[in-house]
């Protein structure tokens, strides 16, 4: 079933702002169909349309978002944080399918210290932010003070670290304009039809299946927007 899909898709994202985008073999499901975090497509598609100077991933996994942001972000510095130094092996491979290794600083665990570096410079900074609770640490403007004129578009984990949101949007809202996303149930009409319409008549389920995120608990994302 993933091979079939991974043919289908000639192993790069089918659909959604990072389409066409070359992906490291087996890839996670709804990278490769394009519908992963699908809540977040029309905010990715305006954050796109702006001239940053540059683009920070904190939480990098598989180079999802630092290869998509930085193949339509020509200009920006593309700066990546990521725990897993399996994981920085997989970014590494998906920045060199797209061209973008030389414009990709990769480095491992955020701290405080290395996010403040990461994001001072001339020119608008865009940090987004996947750390799976590590979140309400990294976004403490005491200790990365460069995050007060920095917009940033930040995964929230209350089952990891409840109390969270509330905690990062009271911190930003008298630098920042605060818009909550929140998650939505995955349904078949998700799956993109035209991508294999016969693995999806003879196999429905496990098409359903693949658009699933498989959550915990329905989360949210906040963007942060300066003033």
């Amino acid at each position: 079933f993933r091979a079939a899909l991974w043919r289908a898709a000639g192993g790069r994202v089918a659909t959604g702002p990072f389409r066409g985008m070359r992906l490291a073999p087996r890839p996670y499901l709804p990278h490769l169909l394009g519908t992963y975090e699908q809540e977040l497509h029309p905010v990715i598609d305006a954050l796109c349309a702006r001239r940053w100077r540059r683009i920070v991933n904190v939480g990098g996994g598989n180079g999802f978002y630092i290869a998509g942001l930085g193949a339509r972000c020509h200009e920006a510095e593309l700066i990546v944080f990521e725990l897993e130094s399996s994981a920085r092996e997989v970014i590494r491979s998906t920045l060199d399918r797209n061209g973008l290794t030389e414009r990709t600083r990769v480095l491992a665990a955020a701290e405080p210290a290395g996010l403040e570096a990461a994001c001072t410079g001339e020119g608008p900074t865009l940090v987004v932010m996947d750390v799976e609770g590590a979140e309400v640490d990294l976004t403490d403007t005491h200790v990365v003070p460069a995050l007060r004129r920095t917009t940033m578009l930040v995964e929230t984990h209350e089952f990891v670290q409840p109390g969270c949101r509330e905690l990062i949007e009271l911190r930003f809202t008298s630098s920042h304009t605060v818009t909550a996303i929140e998650t939505t149930p995955r349904t078949a009409a998700d799956f993109p039809a035209a991508l294999a319409p016969l693995v999806q008549r003879f196999a429905n389920a496990r098409c359903v299946d693949a658009v699933q995120e498989w959550r915990p608990e329905a989360q949210s994302w906040l963007l942060l927007e300066p003033r």
